[in-house]
């Protein structure tokens, strides 16, 4: 059997995440001095209803070697393959922990693959090694097959603020927008594995028919076989209506809908939505 690890950054389906060739390292929320695992000693409830009373703001850690360690060693021992695939090495140091724990474990049947994205668009890359394995595919074939999918997942997001990318120390390129962005709307993408900025409209409403357009610009399929993922913080009803959006504009019913977890919750902030589109 082949396992599929990723982290807790990545956003997909409940009942992909839920199968049982499917493990999520946690990265770690730190609320001053308090540590807490993602997903496993803080829910995202409890996150978004601590956060706006969090002074100061929490920061985040990478997943360390232990993490992975202790998963790989288990599962190879077992007499499992592994595939790990986790957010961008330039957004942190998870993917480095995973290598450091594949390195130790010499000899075993590990691949790490850096995904150069996170969130839904890590999601849709977990996606298809699940798929993969279950094809059949050799983990030198899975390695070899993500590596090339990576550059064609296109992962955009809109933010209400980029107060908390730029207290985070997470906002990259996207700096060039600090300062500008009294009366507007900062729509940035994960490009190349760091976050980029794409445009800024003065408006929420443009800003989220923005990131549907642009995009449809930045994958030009169209079909059912183009595959979408859409993530939010606490914004349902907009996230449903740009969920609608995006099907009827890729003309594509493959989308999945997941929702911002601490992690990442603590770099974007509330109100935000992100959407991520590939085609095979």
């Amino acid at each position: 059997m082949i396992r599929v690890v990723t982290d807790s950054t990545c956003e997909a389906a409940p009942e992909l995440m839920a199968h049982p060739a499917v493990t999520a390292v946690p990265l770690y929320v730190l609320f001053g001095q308090e540590a807490l695992k993602d997903g496993v000693e803080i829910t995202q409830r409890d996150f978004w209803a601590r956060l706006p009373k969090a002074n100061p703001l929490p920061t985040t850690s990478q997943a360390t070697p232990n993490d992975f360690l202790e998963p790989f060693r288990r599962f190879t021992d077992a007499g499992d393959q592994v595939i790990a695939v986790t957010l961008s090495a330039k957004l942190s140091g998870t993917y480095e922990s995973a290598v450091q724990a594949k390195a130790a474990l010499p000899d075993r049947p590990i691949e790490v693959v850096d995904s150069l994205t996170t969130s839904v668009g890590l999601g849709l890359i977990v996606q298809e090694a699940l798929a993969l394995s279950e094809g059949g595919a050799s983990l030198h074939e899975i390695a070899t097959r993500l590596e090339q999918m990576r550059r064609g997942v296109h992962f955009l997001f809109a933010l209400d603020t980029l107060e908390y990318l730029q207290r985070g120390g997470r906002i990259g390129k996207a700096q060039a927008f600090v300062g500008t962005l009294l009366s507007f709307k900062p729509i940035l993408a994960v490009d190349g594995g760091e976050v980029t900025p794409v445009t800024r409209v003065r408006s929420r409403r443009k800003a989220l028919e923005s990131l549907v357009d642009t995009l449809g610009h930045r994958v030009t399929a169209r079909g059912p076989q183009v595959r979408l993922g859409l993530t939010h913080a606490g914004v349902p009803d907009e996230a449903a209506e740009v969920a609608e959006k995006l099907c009827q504009h890729f003309g594509s019913s493959s989308l999945t809908v997941g929702s911002l977890g601490p992690v990442l919750g603590t770099h974007v902030g509330p109100g935000t939505i992100g959407a991520a589109a590939y085609a095979p």
